[in-house]
């Protein structure tokens, strides 16, 4: 096990996915491993990493932002190492899961990164049962974790309660003023990320709106802090710094 925790420190993505299924699974003699695994690593490495949560609609370009994401993370940030953990929703039909992010997000061969897909194992709120488990090892071996959970809705905040920062992806035009005040998933972001902002157009109209909404919603609360807006293009690689220096400016 010591070897394990060591190679695993040192980035060897090998012993990191034999910790993480330790971490998944639920004999009562692997959870006592793990009790023990985090000691060790305590004491290896008293910080913690960030915990950053990533939620949206189904299609609203979330595998997308993270690729660009970690690229403008990874060239800010050159001693950091980052895990990115996706959620894909399970079927309630066959129990099984695409884990489709894997076509999406590509890190090739770099050291710095991992990526882990999880199925929801059909739990609502956005994210799965192991996931909290697993952020719990990841947080002690990476500088950053990136959590994508599935295509949500409007009530699906569980990743706002494991989350240090969390992210709502919105596309353009996915919604008005009435629907930008709507209670629920509006109310969980530090940061709104408005993506596939190419369509110029759109992309305006959306951004009115929503700061509109997030004006009015400061007069009612002015307690609280407004949170962030950002614009992302895939396409014409812009905005992505931006929500990079957002992100490291949060890092402990």
């Amino acid at each position: 096990m010591n070897e394990l925790l060591r190679a695993s420190l040192d980035g060897d993505k090998f012993a990191i996915a034999k910790l993480i299924s330790l971490f998944e699974s639920v004999r009562a003699i692997d959870q006592e491993k793990c009790i023990e695994i985090e000691a060790e690593l305590e004491a290896e490495r008293a910080g913690k990493g960030l915990l950053v949560g990533l939620t949206g609609a189904p299609g609203a370009g979330k595998s997308t932002l993270i690729q660009h994401l970690v690229d403008a993370l990874l060239q800010k940030q050159p001693t950091w190492r980052i895990a990115v953990v996706a959620v894909d929703p399970s079927s309630p039909v066959s129990g099984g899961s695409l884990l489709g992010d894997r076509t999406r997000v590509n890190f090739g061969a770099n050291e710095r990164t991992y990526f882990r897909s999880q199925a929801s194992d059909l739990d609502l709120g956005g994210i799965g049962r192991n996931t909290f488990r697993v952020c719990r090892l990841l947080r002690r071996l990476f500088d950053l974790v990136l959590i994508e959970s599935v295509g949500v809705g409007q009530s699906e905040i569980e990743i706002a309660r494991l989350a240090d920062i969390t992210l709502l992806a919105l596309q353009p035009f996915s919604g008005d003023h009435i629907q930008f005040m709507k209670s629920g998933i509006m109310e969980i972001p530090q940061a709104f990320v408005i993506t596939k902002c190419d369509a110029e157009d759109l992309a305006k109209r959306s951004l009115y709106q929503l700061q509109s909404s997030l004006d009015f919603l400061q007069k009612v609360d002015a307690t609280s802090e407004p949170p962030s807006v950002f614009q992302t293009s895939s396409v014409r690689k812009t905005g992505f710094s931006e929500l990079a220096e957002f992100i490291a400016a949060a890092a402990p």
